[in-house]
């Protein structure tokens, strides 16, 4: 397993509903990656603002935290969790 921890800004298709966010897809380096599964979703505010986290596993197996930043109305990738194939 590797890891690889940042901060990227990415474009996530989104499904807003009834205070409930579900990324469905996202694009990173011209690539769209699929959400298969929501593993985990939590909500930071020791910033001050809401960051709505998610843990996703995308059709490649690897996991991807993505971060939901409320207040801008943007996306970030925080981190790459690549499955050993």
């Amino acid at each position: 397993m590797s890891l690889k921890v940042m901060l990227k800004k990415i474009d996530v298709l989104t499904f807003f509903e009834d205070g409930k966010i579900d990324p469905i897809k996202f694009r990173m380096n011209g690539r769209v990656y699929p959400v298969k599964r929501i593993h985990k979703q939590w909500i930071d505010e020791d910033s001050g603002t809401p960051l709505h986290n998610f843990i996703i596993q995308s059709d490649n197996d690897n996991n991807f935290q993505i971060q939901f930043d409320s207040s801008q109305f943007t996306w970030g990738l925080r981190q790459i969790t690549e499955a050993i194939n």
